[in-house]
């Protein structure tokens, strides 16, 4: 009896991270790792050699930022972009093999791999290329509060537009490896200290576009919505030319 229980666990598990793999979805795969003591020019050089010769062709491309502020200031964090659902059934056990025998003795992980859902919807921008710098808010809410959450953030999102025709912003859900009451929000830019002006306040750009007092009211909500501990934290990433 106590194996039919484990089997009929174990089958529900596995549908439900392959219903999540919606084949129509675009994933993100990321990873944080902290160069030992001293070694942070070994990682640096190592880790970059990795990605030229693994990590330069459509569907395996991995960007390098490096984590400014927060509590994992100093840290990088790598996104493998671009995945689909069958990216994850492709064999990479040269890559990994590499990087545990060349890379992994001069850093540590820190925590997991985390697979990621891009929200296309959120999106706000076309550039090519990432940007030189990454403003990353990470939304923690209380379940069955999320679209107090993602409402604020799709409406954020037009008067940004608005405001700065040239804005960055990319939206991601997480599928594992991680909290998956949270969305994060990525938004970029290529300068420090550059400044955008406008005739009108961001909160009357916001009323204008959708009704009376409604910054107000979204701002509370989302508020409302939040956990009351680290319900949002903010942290400041830069590109690491590899």
């Amino acid at each position: 009896m106590k194996i039919r229980i484990f089997m009929l666990v174990a089958l529900f598990v596995t549908t439900m991270g392959f219903s999540q793999r919606n084949p129509d979805n675009t994933y993100m795969s990321t990873f944080t790792y902290k160069a030992k003591a001293g070694m942070v020019d070994k990682f640096e050089k190592a880790a970059e050699k990795k990605t030229k010769m693994f990590n330069k062709d459509e569907g395996s491309i991995i960007y390098t930022y490096r984590i400014l502020t927060g509590s994992n200031n100093g840290a990088y964090e790598r996104y493998l972009v671009g995945q689909s659902n069958k990216s994850y059934d492709m064999d990479r056990s040269e890559e990994l093999e590499y990087w545990e025998k060349n890379v992994a003795p001069y850093a540590d992980a820190v925590g997991g791999q985390v697979r990621w859902m891009w929200e296309e919807w959120a999106t706000i921008g076309d550039q090519p290329e990432p940007p030189k710098y990454l403003h990353k808010t990470v939304l923690a809410y209380k379940p069955g509060m999320e679209s107090y959450v993602t409402r604020n953030i799709y409406r954020s999102g037009k008067v940004l537009e608005k405001r700065n025709p040239n804005a960055f912003r990319r939206v991601f859900s997480p599928v594992s490896g991680a909290d998956l009451n949270i969305i994060v929000v990525f938004t970029g830019f290529d300068e420090f200290g550059r400044e955008w002006t406008a005739d009108s306040t961001w909160e009357e750009d916001y009323n204008e576009m959708f009704g009376w007092e409604q910054y107000s009211a979204d701002s509370k909500m989302r508020d409302k919505s939040l956990r009351e501990y680290n319900g949002m934290t903010r942290t400041t990433l830069e590109k690491v030319d590899w």
